[in-house]
């Protein structure tokens, strides 16, 4: 058996993403698709392996992004995924993929896409390239709430190869719709407890799904290992998804003190996709084919996303990132380090927002044994970053130089 060639990654400084003090002139030892040692100072003699000189620029973990919807889409109508092909979907879907990883983004958790669990098997078998993808199917929704296209007939929701809900309703139904996506391969469950920006005829005030529903969701998904994130934008729907076993809070525009009080009390994850302050602001002067009740809702939003990010925060709730791009202008994968700065634009310390966007969101997926810091004994995730995004946070976008997944080079400018 042929033994495993090693190589040895020199650079400036390691930003492990443990949030501790950066290691000067690191250099990172891998074997295969994982990392054997983490040296500083000079190579040891004698080295038995090819060499990856960085120079002076800063290592860290490959980023994640927690909340995408890699579904191909180009536009903000509904009917853009109605009138599109569904192969053309596809193609572009995989091109956001490469775009994705060439960006630094090494694994992603896919909240919604009839296309991404694909994706994920494609990349696992070297077809196209691509982050790691944690994928959950389509959303598990209520007829009418978030993520059910309102105008058309409740049997192409279900029957559309392009549609991202499964409705379902009443507890049975629930745990039905639950079994069906871990049947197509789901690695988690995504459902929706509040209404939201993106649908036409819910608010993200308003409750979605009873407790005994959620109680439903959350203890189906559980009983096979599965973690289960809720779109809850609305306090309501915050607590009744914390409450009944939800173990990631996606959006939260309108927490409270109690909510924030539940999730430090059960160690809920919070992804705020803060980044969304920004594409929603830039909105009011270019709306492109945003319909004017999602307009409306934007609007509303804005008041109140960057205090409830900040409470959170400032409360030591644990906060992972992830943008919400879908594919859109303003949302398109290549672009989800926004995230990370955006949080350091509202008040997040920029050690803090690395960490978030690595071992945090690692843990967020359950996967931190293999993912999210540069340690011994760790897949070998890694970006380099021409420059410290300790002091210009903007670098973890415009300063990519090196990509590392799997032990496998991917970008090296």
């Amino acid at each position: 058996m042929a033994e495993t060639k090693r190589t040895f990654i020199r650079a400036g400084l390691l930003l492990d993403g443990n949030g501790g003090t950066p290691l000067p002139r690191p250099v990172v030892v891998v074997e295969g698709d994982r990392i054997t040692d983490v040296l500083t100072g000079e190579l040891p003699g004698g080295v038995d392996g090819a060499v990856v000189d960085l120079g002076g620029a800063t290592l860290m973990p490959g980023m994640w992004d927690v909340h995408s919807h890699i579904t191909g889409t180009r536009g903000y109508s509904a009917a853009d995924s109605i009138v599109t092909p569904h192969d053309l979907m596809v193609l572009r879907a995989a091109e956001d993929c490469r775009k994705m990883l060439h960006a630094g983004i090494t694994s992603t958790r896919d909240c919604g896409s009839t296309i991404a669990l694909s994706l994920a098997r494609a990349i696992k078998e070297g077809v196209i390239p691509g982050p790691n993808i944690w994928a959950c199917g389509r959303i598990v929704t209520q007829t009418g709430g978030h993520g059910d296209t309102h105008f058309l007939p409740i049997a192409v929701v279900q029957e559309s190869p392009d549609s991202m809900a499964r409705l379902a309703d009443g507890p049975d139904e629930c745990r039905r719709a639950v079994r069906e996506m871990l049947r197509l391969g789901a690695d988690f469950i995504k459902t929706a407890t509040s209404g939201g920006v993106g649908s036409e005829k819910s608010h993200p005030l308003e409750e979605r799904y009873t407790p005994p529903e959620i109680e439903a969701i959350t203890s189906e998904a559980h009983r096979f290992g599965r973690r289960v994130a809720s779109h809850a934008q609305g306090a309501p729907g915050v607590k009744n998804a914390i409450r009944n076993g939800v173990d990631t809070i996606e959006h939260g525009y309108y927490i409270d003190d109690e909510c924030i009080g539940l999730m430090l009390d059960r160690g809920t994850f919070y992804v705020p996709t803060i980044a969304l302050l920004d594409v929603f602001k830039a909105s009011v002067k270019r709306p492109l084919d945003m319909p004017p009740w999602r307009l409306r809702k934007q609007l509303e939003c804005m008041e109140v996303m960057e205090k409830s990010f900040v409470r959170a925060y400032e409360a030591g709730v644990r906060i992972a990132t992830g943008p919400d791009y879908f594919g859109a202008p303003m949302r398109a994968h290549g672009d989800n380090a926004d995230e990370v700065i955006a949080m350091v634009r509202y008040g997040m310390r920029p050690a803090d927002a690395i960490v978030a966007t690595t071992r945090t969101s690692a843990e967020c997926v359950g996967v931190e044994r293999d993912y999210g810091t540069v340690e011994k004994g760790k897949v070998a995730d890694m970006i380099a970053i021409k420059g410290n995004p300790l002091d210009d946070i903007g670098l973890v976008k415009a300063g990519i130089r090196f990509v590392m997944k799997g032990g496998r080079v991917f970008r090296r400018d």
